[in-house]
């Protein structure tokens, strides 16, 4: 019985305990994922992803790492605005959208339109710099409540990385520059993510 109970012991405190980035949720992952945006209905999704983003400040930018436990998070939390429930059709659809990807979703702020076409991104993973497989810029940026003094225009973009293996307690950096080569600097330390 003592071996049994110290094998036990042993093994409770070499597992891990959700000290790394989730790439796969069981069934207790997405229904506390659902039960955490749903409880955060009423809350702006920058307040909801505040554990996941790194913010410069406005005028600046913001980037969020969207993780499968806060992109159900997200969905939950404006299914939940709706009165409803998300069904398991979008709940599979949500997670399968970053399946071998990791996802960033970014603030930015310029002075014309199309800025945000202008940035250059790149993504520092293990001493490589990789580049984004897929880019979603908006066709136009929207108005600050600066304008029309700099900064003028918000965009909010997505950069999608493929990385099918992904280290899940890595550090990574995403990097933006824009048109005049000013750099943004997002580190994210996937260790500490759910």
């Amino acid at each position: 019985m003592k071996i049994l109970i110290c094998h036990f012991l042993l093994l409770l405190f070499l597992t891990p305990q959700a000290e790394a980035i989730q790439l796969e949720l069981d069934e207790q992952d997405v229904k506390e994922a659902l039960e955490y945006g749903r409880d955060r209905r009423d809350l702006p999704h920058p307040e909801v992803l505040k554990k996941w983003r790194v913010d410069l400040g406005y005028g600046v930018g913001s980037a969020s790492v969207v993780t499968p436990f806060g992109r159900l998070a997200i969905l939950s939390k404006e299914m939940a605005g709706r009165f409803r429930e998300p069904t398991e059709g979008e709940i599979k659809e949500a997670l399968g959208e970053l399946k071998g990807r990791l996802v960033f979703g970014c603030s930015l702020y310029g002075d014309d339109l199309s800025f945000a076409d202008e940035y250059d991104v790149t993504l520092l993973y293990k001493d490589k710099k990789l580049k984004p497989s897929e880019k979603e810029t908006p066709g136009s940026a929207k108005f600050t409540r600066s304008y029309p003094e700099s900064p003028r225009y918000w965009a909010l973009c997505f950069f999608k990385f493929d990385m099918p293996d992904l280290d899940p307690n890595a550090k990574v950096t995403l990097i933006l520059k824009n048109g005049d080569g000013k750099e943004l600097l997002f580190p994210f330390d996937l260790s500490k993510l759910r």
